[in-house]
């Protein structure tokens, strides 16, 4: 599975969101990404990535393009 296969993953199995929606997900878009919705995919990709994220990472983490520009920073290649 590739790094991009995991990420998205992590968004259909953290939020519940079927496979074609996950691109275009934002924390204002999903109802499911709450607090708790927020702190189910960062645990999903920490395990999955084998990283902690920052306090600062986790406040920026607000769409799939904002978390893959995280991971980027971290030197994960998607």
């Amino acid at each position: 599975m590739t790094n991009l296969e995991k990420y998205q993953n992590a968004f259909v199995e953290g939020l519940e969101l079927p496979c074609e929606s996950v691109e275009s997900a934002t924390m204002d878009t999903v109802e499911r990404w709450d607090s708790i919705g927020q702190m189910s995919l960062m645990a999903i990709i920490e395990d999955e990535f084998q990283i902690e994220f920052e306090p600062d990472e986790i406040i920026a983490f607000t769409s799939y393009q904002a978390g893959l520009d995280i991971l980027r920073k971290r030197n994960i290649e998607f």
